[in-house]
């Protein structure tokens, strides 16, 4: 590409992004931006079902078995409300708080469940602050990330609600009485609540005489919970009890909305190899919608019964009966909120369900369930499981497990395959390993440009060896090309096989005599070796906590497009949404200068005479240029890798072309060659 060329198509691409801008903002209205990270107003409420599916076989009954004869009224009799079934609104209900160096759980006793989950410590000092949804905004001061909140499209359910039989609606929006004089843990601190509430009544029971408590226990520095439902029957006769937990009912995503790394995860265990296996293709929310959808009209199909719900391993298609859940929960590319079964039980046969919310498709609830059990008169049966909602990185997964660890040594740490999310993690995880290393040294900005000096030093090598022979190949073909031409001329126009296979004999004669190979590979090794490595950093970028809300020079988010310039417009998700971020298209430099760089480096490369080479090359000038528009809208700490590593592949040509020029594999030129006396023109000899 000529300069005059190149310096065209940066002042077209300058040009276009500038007039997109004015037209967006004085002359076409913008679109409202959807709000996020709240509660999603004016939706109206749909209380889901959730009816706890049963069993004790090693794999879970068909739905139908497990339909409750009786369907859920809307309003509990006179006898329910003796029993402690009376709803009330969330407003309403007290909160009590647990809160330590890391987190603060409002819990409701409505329900017994978490109300809200903030990252604000025990002194009240936020510890994530909540990202904007505009790349140009800073993030503000005090406003901590308030990962768990009430949705509007989950009224009847929070995280940490009770699965156990038809009358859940009205046992999780009914008051759960706190009990004050419970036994605290040794290590950090715990509410227990009883239902039903005493109203009154010194002994009060359920209909079937049971009484049930919920112990929650937030665990110090860490982002875990335990958490224990003990159910008591103090009845005349055994009964039979399925205890389940909702974990997270939504959760804010605020990096990238619609992505697919606010998804689903699904952890299982196997009783016969104790490996656990993880489901790393999870659909986005609104895949997931449509997947359970999917699977409820193929349930109808097959004659069972259709719930709101859908079990997990139907939708995981799980069928070896040694399969069982361990771990459900959502993701997205910094938090991971999940419930977590007891490790101690891990021979037990877990299942859960999936709900998407009525009206919400950024949001769906988990739930995990123990088998079932038959609890004689006298006795009670014990439940206990784990709550995580923290960062997504094996340090703080790694930290939230050690914080209680099971006793039985053989079981090995099950929540850090919960970091990764995909084959590319093999390269991303110790990336980001590396960049963290840097991170705490330098900090999150030089560490990117040490972590790209490290992997473009450790390809120098490769690429060396790489250039070395594509100018070889380059000064042969020169000298041979000649009479290439002259065998094909000889052959034009003849199109039989006989020629054909004439004319590639005597083409390989010749390139056999001058010792000229076919196109070396070596030329684009370090091109096909830096593209594991391109899709790990985009993964590493995309999951490194320590990049959120890291500045770095004029840039306040390396995990952000930079928005170098102030000017902004909300395109929302339409056909030009991969430009934006959030649906916020903002005036990013990084992606243009990477643009610019990347149309130099291959302008500088050496041209080939070999029509092949050149056509290759000709293609390769556009591959950079249409990948900084792809991640236009991307993390500004990728585009700042990729400017540094074109900034050393330019002064590494030139270091290289020098050293060749200096070995005589390539000519100098500035250096003019010199003219043979017999061949110069006439008019040389002219006085």
């Amino acid at each position: 590409m000529h300069r005059k060329d190149m310096i065209q198509m940066i002042a077209v691409i300058a040009v276009l992004v500038i007039g997109f801008f004015v037209v967006q903002q004085y002359i076409m209205p913008s679109p409202k931006p959807a709000p996020v990270n709240q509660a999603p107003s004016n939706q109206p409420g749909n209380k889901p079902d959730t009816n706890a599916p049963g069993g004790n076989q090693a794999a879970p009954p068909k739905m139908e078995d497990t339909t409750p004869s009786t369907d859920v009224t809307s309003k509990p009799t006179a006898s329910d409300e003796a029993h402690g079934f009376l709803p009330m609104k969330r407003e309403k209900a007290k909160l009590h708080k647990l809160a330590n160096s890391r987190l603060t759980a409002e819990i409701s006793e409505r329900g017994a469940v978490i109300e809200r989950l903030s990252y604000i410590d025990a002194d009240g000092k936020p510890v994530y602050l909540q990202t904007p949804d505009n790349p140009q905004d800073e993030p503000k001061p005090g406003l901590a990330l308030e990962l768990l909140h009430p949705l509007d499209s989950a009224p009847d359910l929070s995280p940490l609600a009770l699965v156990l039989d038809k009358n859940d609606n009205w046992r999780n929006t009914s008051r759960w009485e706190l009990v004050p004089d419970a036994k605290q843990p040794e290590h950090g601190q715990s509410l227990t609540f009883r239902f039903p509430p005493g109203r009154g009544v010194e002994f009060p029971q359920e209909s079937d005489g049971t009484v049930i408590f919920k112990t929650i226990t937030l665990l110090p520095e860490t982002f875990r919970f335990d958490v224990s439902v003990r159910v008591e029957n103090k009845g005349s006769a055994p009964v039979e009890k399925v205890i389940g937990l909702w974990g997270p009912v939504g959760m804010t995503n605020d990096a990238a909305r619609n992505s697919a790394m606010h998804s689903r995860i699904a952890l299982y265990a196997s009783t016969d190899s104790k490996r656990f296996v993880q489901f790393e293709d999870s659909p986005s929310m609104r895949g997931l919608a449509k997947d359970v959808k999917s699977l409820q009209e193929d349930l109808e199909e097959e004659g069972r019964a259709r719930h709101d719900w859908v079990d997990a391993r139907d939708l995981d298609d799980i069928s070896k009966e040694d399969r069982f859940l361990v771990v459900h929960g959502l993701r997205t590319d910094y938090f991971l909120a999940f419930i977590a079964a007891d490790p101690e039980a891990r021979d037990q046969r877990w299942s859960g369900q999936v709900l998407p919310l009525k009206g919400d498709d950024q949001n769906a609830a988990m739930s995990l369930i123990a088998p079932k059990q038959e609890i004689a008169n006298g006795e009670s049966a014990v439940v206990n499981m784990r709550f995580y909602a923290g960062p997504r990185d094996k340090e703080h997964l790694t930290e939230a497990w050690n914080a209680n660890p099971p006793a039985d040594e053989e079981i090995k740490l099950q929540w850090n395959e919960l970091a990764t999310s995909g084959f590319w993690d093999v390269i991303a995880t110790p990336l980001i390993w590396i960049l963290g290393m840097l991170a705490n040294l330098v900090g999150p900005g030089f560490a990117i440009i040490l972590l790209t000096l490290l992997v473009r030093f450790s390809l120098s090598p490769l690429s060396y060896r790489g250039q070395k022979s594509m100018a070889t190949y380059t000064q042969k073909m020169k000298v041979v090309k000649p009479r290439l031409d002259a065998i094909k001329e000889k052959y034009a126009g003849r199109k039989d096989q006989q020629s054909q296979l004439k004319m590639l004999t005597e083409t390989r004669a010749v390139m056999k005599e001058q010792n000229v190979g076919m196109l070396p590979l070596g030329g684009c090794l370090p091109m096909l070796i830096q593209l594991p490595i391109f899709i790990g950093l985009y993964r590493a970028f995309g999951n490194a906590i320590f990049l959120r809300q890291a500045d770095f020079l004029w840039i306040h988010d390396l995990s952000l497009p930079d928005a170098s310039l102030p000017l902004s417009t909300y395109i929302g998700d339409g056909w030009l949404s991969f430009l934006a971020h959030n649906g916020y298209l903002t005036f990013n430099v990084l992606p243009m200068l990477w643009i610019v760089l990347s149309v130099l480096q291959f302008k500088l490369q050496p041209k080939s005479d070999d029509p092949q080479q050149a056509a290759m090359q000709k293609n390769m000038a556009f591959i950079f240029p249409l990948m900084g528009l792809m991640f236009y809208g991307y993390a500004s700490g990728f585009s700042f890798y990729f400017i540094i590593s074109s900034l050393y592949s330019i002064a590494e040509s030139k270091l290289v072309k020098r050293s060749l020029i200096k070995q005589g594999v390539m000519p100098d030129p500035k250096k003019k060659p010199k003219v043979d006396e017999e061949t110069k023109p006439d008019y040389h000899g002219a006085s």
